[in-house]
């Protein structure tokens, strides 16, 4: 369908009135010849029809013997838009020459942007990719990201890897930082428990074991000590040399417990858009925006907001500056009685969540029991759950 009206596009085509009283002998006649017609329509005056322009000239026959009129209502297409054009020779030439400037600017790289550094400063690696002829209104063509990668990385020791790409006009640059890890003591130390748990395996790599799978322990007690005896070595008498005071290093893997406890509230409170919203309109590019008009901050004391950005694009060229959109919908918080099922449900999963949030990163979850407590003097539900972990950190022995 797209590829017809393409053709009828480039040959150009008439949007026409038939009125009169032939009208129906003027279709008929038309068909009978094989002169092809869309887009039929009735009207007061007679009927509306399109029709190719190298066709048009064979309807005036069939206009004198069905004795109706033919009344052009619209032309379209290639030919007629060429005839527009060569009137206004200035505006084509206006279009062309900011095409070819567009085509022109979009050829240099205008803008850089570094992406993944964290102790090394964005203007440190701008400073070093201008050493290397990197700068802004660079040729693309005359970039080798290649060696650009490798240049960054060979010369900044700080830079483990650099990745490089361009977009447009823009040319990120993503680097990777040498982990650099603190040494750490090397003087004597034992292993303490960092909290309570139930130990369910111990490892040992230097010094002595205090405690046993299925040991209880508090937070501060000793898990293993920072010695190292040589009574599994066998010595003439008098040679075994004395024990000696090490860093303790292993681990001890305990069951440990997170709890939470909340009230069972039977006022649910349940967020709702209000159905108002206000919008902020801002121009932006790589290096920063600029505010238009529109919502400037969030006017709401609860909102969600929505980004859209509306971006210029040919083929596969990024022009950097497009507009963004953010909408901000207002949330009102509406407090309505619910079921005492509903209530211990939410509660439950409240009561989780906070157990959860005290969990550190990394530390996988395992399974979560509830119990009935009472939370200031009114009914509530307490979260506690499980997990495996490390529980084991240094302590410097005391001389």
């Amino acid at each position: 369908m797209f590829l017809i009206r393409w053709w009828r596009f480039c040959r150009g085509y008439l949007v026409v009135l038939v009125s009169g009283q032939g009208v129906e002998r003027f279709l008929n006649l038309a068909l009978v010849r094989g002169i092809s017609f869309w887009d039929l329509q009735k009207s007061q005056q007679g009927a509306q029809l399109s029709i190719g322009l190298p066709t048009f000239k064979r309807l005036r026959p069939l206009v004198k013997k069905s004795r109706c009129r033919l009344h052009i209502i619209r032309k379209s297409g290639l030919p007629f838009e060429k005839v527009k054009l060569r009137r206004r020779r200035g505006l084509v030439l206006g279009a062309l020459f900011f095409l070819t400037v567009i085509y022109i600017l979009t050829s240099f790289i205008w803008f850089i942007e570094v992406t993944g550094n964290q102790m090394i400063t964005e203007k440190e690696v701008l400073q070093l990719v201008e050493q290397l002829g990197v700068r802004p209104g660079t040729w693309k063509k005359k970039l080798n990201l290649f060696e650009l990668e490798q240049d960054i990385s060979r010369l900044h020791s700080g830079i483990s890897w650099a990745g490089c790409r361009i977009r447009g006009t823009l040319l990120e640059i993503e680097i990777a930082e040498h982990l650099v890890e603190p040494e750490p003591d090397s003087g004597p130390a034992d292993l303490v428990a960092a909290k309570d748990g139930l130990i369910e395996r111990v490892l040992i790599i230097e010094g002595q074991a205090v405690v046993k799978p299925g040991d209880t322990v508090s937070k501060g007690d000793l898990l293993i000590r920072g010695i190292r005896t040589y009574n599994d070595y066998h010595f003439s008498e008098g040679e075994q040399p004395p024990p000696e005071a090490v860093q303790a290093k292993g681990e001890v893997e305990a069951r440990v417990w997170y709890e939470a406890s909340v009230q069972i509230n039977t006022k649910g409170k349940l967020k709702v858009e209000s159905g108002n919203y206000k919008t902020g309109y801002y121009l932006s590019w790589p290096e920063g925006s600029l505010y238009l008009w529109g919502a400037r901050n969030d006017p709401y004391e609860i909102s969600r907001q929505e980004a859209s950005r509306l971006s210029l694009k040919w083929r596969n060229l990024f022009f950097p500056v497009e507009v963004k959109l953010t909408r901000y919908y207002e949330i009102i918080v509406e407090e309505r009685d619910i079921s005492p099922e509903q209530a211990l449900l939410l509660s439950r999963e409240e009561a989780k969540k906070q157990a959860r949030s005290q969990i550190p990163e990394g530390v996988p979850a395992g399974a979560t029991f509830f119990e009935e407590c009472t939370v200031q003097g009114r009914r509530g539900v307490r979260a506690v759950v499980e997990t495996r972990e490390n529980i084991a950190t240094l302590r410097v022995q005391q001389p």
